[in-house]
């Protein structure tokens, strides 16, 4: 599924169009939910993978994206935290 949380492709951190990586906000057993539910950011290598600036090595970024990721979640789907929970078994606000 196509991302509800962007529209552009392009890096969420820093709007370039360069070098973009398709990233899950959910990992492990979430990750097929992330897909499904459209949970999904581009990101640039910097950001992605290939600094300690990217999601997979800073967790305050991390943690951003999934909070968001939860929000948007229940705004497009109408639907609550609770859902959210019920099916990704956390809460991250």
């Amino acid at each position: 599924m196509k991302s509800i949380i962007q529209i552009n492709k392009e890096c969420w951190k820093c709007k370039t169009t360069l070098g973009l990586h398709s990233h899950h906000c959910f990992e492990g057993r979430n990750r097929q939910n992330s897909e499904k539910y459209g949970l999904k950011v581009w990101l640039c290598g910097r950001h992605h993978n290939l600094s300690d600036e990217g999601v997979h090595f800073n967790k305050e970024f991390d943690l951003e994206l999934k909070q968001l990721a939860q929000t948007k979640f229940c705004e497009y789907y109408n639907k609550t935290d609770e859902d959210f929970i019920k099916i990704f078994r956390r809460n991250y606000k």
